[in-house]
């Protein structure tokens, strides 16, 4: 798995979340590898990985389960850098929420996020791609999300409810009194559930000739990252293959190029589109298995194939064992 990595501006809120809980924040940093003034340089980068495991560290230290929660809620509004700028510049919480889903691997690259309007209420999707399953990241990502979205249209704002795949944490009094909804554990997918007419909330944003000056600048700036053109490649990847409808063709569609553009694309960079598929495919396998709620079924339908069959080939040629066993393996283990 590509090692992944975010913004130190993450770190806004840690040391105040860790001294409300009377443990040590820096000593803990630093058992990760992280210095304790990182934070002061919020466009540093650092390892995701790290910053999950010091989640978990500090959840151990603690005794808090709901110590994630905390943090986001310590931070305040999201830095998300220049992408919390597009955020604000945009007109609907839909246009904010699409950029949102875009463009946030400029802040993490390591989380993805969809918007998923198939069914009767709006469904804001996100998941963590990491070799750390981790359920106090999730509780920190829900908080940030929901934070980042009051910022955006209005303080009171309120999800309809909050879904989790993971189990009931230990402690979600926190997070209860911060969300003002339902939370709901156990679920197929990690979301915040808007309301039918929330996404035509208006912005709270400058004027209209200012946003457009402001987009024109940041999507220069962005067009230029080096990173772009593959984290888009991959979320794209990630989004079609919950959809089933993974393909070159359409991938290059939604580019908005062809197939051969897009392999010239990606052979510039010494990729290509079958090797960033397995990429995509081994880890997002990693983290479905790592959950007790997901079936074999279920995550040969999340990945893409037509049958189970077809999905244990893969993963036995991918892994070396079978998925069964790969899972009973992991839970023996945790």
């Amino acid at each position: 798995m590509r090692k992944r990595v975010v913004r130190s501006a993450t770190l806004h809120g840690y040391l105040r979340a860790a001294c409300d809980v009377g443990i040590d924040g820096k000593a803990l940093m630093a058992r990760v590898g992280l210095s304790g003034d990182i934070a002061e340089s919020p466009d540093s980068l650092i390892p995701l990985d790290a910053w999950i495991r010091l989640l978990d560290l500090s959840v151990a230290a603690s005794a808090r389960t709901d110590f994630g929660a905390r943090v986001a809620i310590a931070r305040g509004v999201p830095d998300y850098g220049l992408v919390s700028l597009m955020l604000r510049e945009e007109e609907t919480l839909r246009d904010a929420l699409h950029t949102y889903s875009t463009q946030l691997h400029h802040h993490c690259d390591g989380i993805f996020i969809d918007l998923d309007e198939r069914f009767d209420k709006p469904l804001l999707t996100f998941k963590i791609e990491s070799e750390i399953p981790s359920i106090h990241v999730m509780e920190y990502c829900a908080c940030g999300i929901v934070q980042m979205i009051r910022w955006l249209v209005g303080a009171d704002w309120q999800p309809d409810a909050v879904c989790q795949e993971h189990s009931r944490p230990a402690h979600t009094l926190v997070q209860s009194n911060f969300m003002r909804c339902e939370l709901r554990y156990d679920q197929m997918v990690s979301g915040i559930l808007l309301s039918r007419d929330a996404l035509s909330l208006k912005v709270i944003a400058s004027s209209a000739v200012l946003r457009r000056h402001a987009k024109t600048l940041l999507g220069k700036t962005f067009n230029h990252s080096p990173e772009d053109f593959e984290a888009r490649v991959e979320w794209l990847m990630h989004q079609q293959l919950r959809d089933s409808r993974c393909s070159v063709e359409t991938l290059a569609s939604s580019l908005g190029m062809n197939r051969r553009t897009l392999h010239r694309r990606l052979a510039d960079k010494g990729l290509s589109y079958s090797a960033l598929l397995q990429q995509v495919r081994c880890d997002t396998a990693r983290r479905l298995l790592s959950m007790q709620t997901v079936s074999l079924t279920e995550a040969a339908e999340a990945l893409g194939f037509g049958s189970l069959s077809a999905f244990s080939r893969w993963f036995q040629t991918s892994f070396g064992c079978s998925a069964s066993r790969w899972k009973r393996n992991l839970e023996a283990s945790g």
